[in-house]
């Protein structure tokens, strides 16, 4: 199990926040998600998903990780 606070530009409301959190479960392998707007705290299980996976996800949904 992993666990990664992954800070996110371009969230400005609860909508940003639940798009963001449909985008990360629906990663295979998510265990736990807590989003507030401009960050996500992820547990996900290392031998189902990536950290990649899991930011292309978000960045899929338009949003920019912030390194």
């Amino acid at each position: 199990m992993a666990t990664v606070t992954i800070k996110i530009s371009g969230m400005s409301c609860q909508h940003c926040v639940a798009i963001v959190g449909k985008a990360i479960t629906s990663v295979g392998g998510i265990k736990k998600v807590d989003i507030s707007i401009g960050s996500a705290y992820v547990e996900y299980d290392e031998s189902k998903t990536t950290l990649k996976e899991i930011e292309e996800a978000i960045e899929k949904e338009g949003y920019k990780i912030i390194k």
